[in-house]
């Protein structure tokens, strides 16, 4: 079976290895746009195949994963008083679903995304973290496992929850299932996390990852010149307070692969941008750096991406009370 070798520098060449008895050859070619196409959006607008079926059949396409490999930390880091408690073990759960096939013509197979499934479980078990993946829900498959993992008693014992999804999405926040249903990220996700219906983990880190696209803009980028290659206000009141109340949506960090109105880019046998990004500057950095500077660092890194169509891509996070710093401190616990 010829093995063919891709040159995430080089986006238009491509070598075949060509093992034939009692000689190898190996060829490089040139491939045109429509001959091949190595991306796609989570937003289905491009098509999923990765090959013409009238180009060259019988060509292997092989998987890469990112070779995960975390740094461990040897001293926990941070300000007690102004860094959260991540120092259980496991550090906590973390619920991965990957919708990668669906019901409908409408929105494509997200080929690449098996690649992302197994980075973002690598990592994380790495971290310290203990892992449960889930694969193409329907939407009230997808319901019954977030209230079930909000309700999970290990939170109790834990010191933080992950929650990562990696599906089609729009705008407007909402995230397409199996059966190509709508469920949104506020609602009907995060929601579950909250003070009032998680009380397991009140008072804990909550990080939500979403890999999908949130519209179906794309971003071409700008021409740079070239230099080098670049990798509350206190409420005070008359009377008197006799108990005191907390925000019933608190300590939670929302990741986000690009920003409101765009795709987000996965490559077919790499995997998407964001999650190459974002594990690789995890398993670099996790071991003493808090998890917001870490994800500018994924920022960063995302934006060396450039696209056979010439587009870019914008990762971005936002927090809801989100008031210490997080280190994950991986290899550590107490």
């Amino acid at each position: 079976t010829p093995d063919i070798y891709h040159d995430k520098n080089v986006l238009s060449c491509y070598t075949y290895r060509l093992f034939t008895s009692p000689h190898q050859l190996t060829v490089s070619f040139h491939r045109s746009k429509d001959q091949l196409r190595m991306e796609s959006t989570d937003s289905g607008s491009l098509p999923s195949s990765p090959i013409n079926p009238s180009f060259n059949p019988g060509v292997e396409f092989k998987k890469q994963t990112v070779n995960v490999q975390v740094k461990q930390s040897t001293v926990f880091h941070g300000d007690p008083e102004d860094t959260y408690r991540v120092r259980s073990n496991p550090k906590g759960w973390v619920l991965l679903i990957n919708n990668e096939q669906f019901e409908s013509e409408t929105f494509s197979t997200r080929l690449g995304s098996e690649v992302d499934e197994r980075n973002l479980e690598a990592l994380f078990i790495q971290l310290g973290f203990k892992v449960l993946v889930r694969r193409n829900l329907k939407k009230d498959e997808m319901r019954r496992e977030l209230n079930s993992f909000s309700d999970l008693d290990d939170h109790l014992a834990s010191d933080m929850a992950v929650v990562c999804i990696c599906s089609h999405g729009l705008d407007n926040g909402k995230i397409i299932t199996s059966d190509c249903k709508e469920i949104d990220v506020r609602e009907d996700i995060m929601r579950k996390f909250n003070n009032e219906e998680c009380k397991n983990l009140k008072g804990k880190p909550k990080m939500f990852i979403f890999q999908a696209c949130r519209g179906s803009e794309k971003d071409f980028g700008i021409i740079e010149n070239y230099i080098e290659p670049m990798r509350s206000l206190k409420a005070t009141g008359v009377d008197a307070i006799q108990f005191k109340k907390v925000p019933t949506w608190e300590d939670m960090l929302i990741v986000y692969s690009t920003i409101p109105g765009y795709v987000a880019i996965r490559n077919h046998f790499t995997g998407a941008w964001f999650v190459q990004s974002f594990c690789k500057v995890l398993m670099e950095k996790s071991h003493n750096t808090d998890v917001r500077r870490m994800l500018d660092g994924v920022a960063w890194e995302l934006r060396e991406f450039q696209g056979e169509e010439g587009h870019v891509e914008s990762c971005t996070y936002e927090s809801l009370n989100f008031y210490k710093q997080l280190f994950f401190n991986p290899g550590l616990s107490e």
